[in-house]
């Protein structure tokens, strides 16, 4: 079961491609969320898809991450180049030691700490 999320976003001048937000569900869903997995961001192209797991209402602090995720795509000139640093930091440092992720928890850690932004709440 798939279904588009239709949630506030930050502003369209905060991301260079449109962001879909998509919840998973039925056994792909309870797949990912078993194995701990909150959310992966894919980009593409033209837009940015965002896949939450088995649920139809995510938590705004795994959206503050990742749109970090959305933001480091738009800091690449075309969406490969972002995978491929992406991956190559998977491969040498592992999921927590790569740097994308670390980013993303310290943005995710900050918004629990000091609060969400307006758009996340």
């Amino acid at each position: 079961m798939l279904s588009r999320l239709h949630l506030r976003q930050p502003s369209r001048h905060s991301t260079a491609k449109n962001v879909v937000e998509l919840a998973v569900g039925g056994p792909i869903g309870r797949w990912f969320a078993r194995h701990g997995w909150a959310a992966f961001t894919l980009p593409l192209p033209f837009l940015v898809l965002i896949f939450y797991w088995n649920t139809p209402a995510p938590s705004p602090f795994v959206r503050v991450h990742e749109f970090v995720h959305v933001a480091q795509d738009d800091a690449h000139p075309f969406f490969f180049v972002f995978w491929v640093k992406y991956l190559a930091e998977l491969a040498r440092h592992g999921y927590r030691g790569n740097r994308y992720e670390r980013d993303a928890y310290a943005v995710e850690r900050d918004a629990e700490a000091k609060g969400l932004p307006d758009w996340a709440r």
